[in-house]
């Protein structure tokens, strides 16, 4: 929700602090530098602090942060009060994916990290909704009542368990760089491709499609709704089928699906190619979030899922620069780079059903050669 909602907040506060396009855009780049560094970071410090405790110090952070908006006076205020909540939302992210895997039984542990992804697209759902109530509430009111989210940050210090890394003999990730190399390309390409053609979506609708603005916000609305069952979808499959074919698949049929938007003809082909984007590559979200922290043992898999959500905020960075130099053809370059991420993926072991990573990993880390198999 809050990564989409920060377009409807430059909207809405660009009046009261004076912002153009240049302005927005600074605010935008703290924000994700923020994610960037934040996902590195407090991944890492998970690996030595544990789960819990990080995940409670990011939302804490980030919710803080938010409530600061509502009283911000420039837009370098705001650019500096989103840093620090892409601060928290970055480091949130690879945390909770490894924190819901390790608590997982193995039978289960890919669905639950596909279904605990899958409330992205609610948060999409609920940036829509508001859109409307910003103008109910003023923008300022509207994040004094988003920060309220910290609160949740006690009942999951009430209710839920601390996983903290067995103590270990330091080892850096980069002895993994066999893994990490394919994991970083697939997370980078995801983003890339993702940020590349959604967050220019209504634009290129209007703008190569004809549509009214009115219409492209009811054509975003309607094909978000295909996210979920792509979601559910995946869950299913990354248990009975595995993780590396489900995610070769949903790929492959991203690609496609957006190289017939590319070529697309009328409402219906629109429409069409639109839905099957949406559920396979947010299902392809759900199955590289549960794929990663499998890969990595638990003493570095913090760092390593927080390493691949930094290479994923330079994709976020990177790909929206594509629409603006390349007009629809920067469809056709997204389409070439989620067609080679099947390959990426099976330069990776399948993990379906293993108990964890380390069970596999950790003794081929301390080999002469340092990498794992």
């Amino acid at each position: 929700m809050d990564v989409l909602l920060l377009s409807y907040l430059l909207l809405a506060a660009a009046p009261e602090l004076k912002m153009g396009v240049s302005e927005r855009a600074a605010v935008i780049l703290a924000n994700n530098l923020g994610m960037l560094i934040g996902a590195s970071l407090f991944g890492r410090l998970s690996d030595v602090a544990g789960r819990r405790a990080v995940f409670m110090t990011t939302l804490l952070l980030y919710s803080l942060a938010t409530g600061a908006t509502a009283f911000v006076r420039s837009h370098l205020e705001l650019a500096a009060v989103r840093f620090v909540a892409g601060l928290g939302l970055g480091g949130e992210l690879p945390v909770v994916a490894s924190y819901v895997s390790e608590l997982s039984p193995p039978e289960r542990r890919g669905r639950n990290v596909v279904l605990l992804e899958s409330f992205w697209s609610l948060g999409a759902l609920a940036a829509a909704a508001a859109y409307f109530l910003f103008p109910a509430l003023s923008w300022r009111n509207a994040m004094l009542l988003l920060a309220a989210t910290a609160l949740y940050a006690a009942v999951i210090r009430c209710t839920l368990p601390e996983h903290k890394p067995q103590r270990r003999a330091a080892l850096s990730i980069y002895a993994y760089f066999r893994r990490l190399a394919p994991t970083w390309y697939i997370w980078f390409a995801l983003a890339f491709g993702y940020y590349g053609i959604f967050l220019w979506l209504p634009t290129i609708l209007v703008r190569e499609r004809g549509l009214t603005v009115l219409q492209s916000y009811e054509f975003m609305l309607v094909t978000t709704l295909a996210q979920l069952p792509g979601y559910f979808a995946a869950a299913l499959l990354v248990e009975r089928v595995g993780r590396r074919p489900v995610a070769a698949v949903f790929f492959a049929a991203s690609a496609l699906s957006a190289l017939a938007f590319a070529y697309s003809q009328g409402p219906a082909q629109l429409y069409l190619a639109a839905l099957v984007l949406n559920f396979f590559n947010l299902g392809a979200w759900g199955v590289v979030y549960a794929y990663t922290p499998e890969l990595f043992p638990y003493h570095v898999r913090g760092a390593a899922a927080g390493s691949a959500g930094s290479v994923a905020r330079l994709g976020m960075i990177l790909g929206p620069m594509l629409y603006p130099a390349m007009d629809l053809s920067s469809l056709l370059v997204v389409t070439a780079l989620w067609l080679s991420v099947p390959v990426a993926v099976y330069a990776l072991p399948e993990t379906r059903h293993r108990r964890a990573a380390e069970d596999t990993t950790s003794r081929s880390a301390h080999s002469p050669s340092g990498s794992p198999s």
